[in-house]
């Protein structure tokens, strides 16, 4: 009986190792296949790293000297060179700067002029674009419910109820200024 169970035993190892080894070789047939996709793969992801470790640098480098310019430029407001530096750097900080300026002196039409050529240039962000087109009292896409609600509340000063309520219907019931247009209309009579 031992012998029997030996010869179980022996023949049931040689087995586990027949497939450990078949799996071997289906694995090295597997790799060998694939082995260009698998370096691609490999040398393409670690190339991608590198480019991001990069541009974050570079994008990081960028924005602390853009900071560092714009912190010069609130101490040294006349600094011509900061500012043509400010303006190559990052035109976003230049468009706050500028409106900054503006701010202090309204009728500088130096300023003015190049806001509205920054208003127009895409290199400005979006959003900035429209905030300097709503400060020119120039058509902004993005804020016309806002310059709706303020055009509106001068017709209301001039008692020009009716044009008001024309401006304030065209307002949309789905966005934050609706509760204004609505008190607005509530407050001068008009029915909604």
């Amino acid at each position: 009986m031992a012998l029997k169970e030996n010869l179980k035993a022996i023949k049931t190892e040689i087995n586990t190792e027949e497939q450990f080894l078949e799996n071997f070789i289906k694995g090295e047939r597997f790799i060998r296949k694939y082995k260009l996709y698998f370096v691609s793969f490999v040398i393409i992801f670690v190339l991608w790293l590198i480019v991001s470790f990069i541009m974050d640098t570079i994008k990081e480098s960028n924005v602390k000297e853009s900071n560092e310019i714009y912190a010069n430029l609130l101490i040294k407001n006349d600094d011509k060179a900061l500012l043509d530096r400010l303006k190559d750097k990052n035109l976003n900080l230049y468009a706050i700067f500028l409106m900054q300026k503006l701010a202090k002196n309204p009728m500088d039409t130096q300023i003015l002029q190049e806001l509205n050529a920054l208003s127009e240039n895409e290199k400005v962000e979006p959003l900035f674009r429209n905030i300097i087109a709503l400060a020119n009292n120039d058509k902004s896409i993005f804020l016309k419910d806002y310059a709706k609600i303020l055009e509106a509340y001068m017709l209301l000063e001039q008692k020009k109820i009716e044009e008001a309520n024309v401006l304030l219907a065209q307002i949309k019931s789905n966005t934050p200024l609706e509760q204004i247009a609505k008190n607005f209309k509530h407050y001068q009579g008009i029915s909604q």
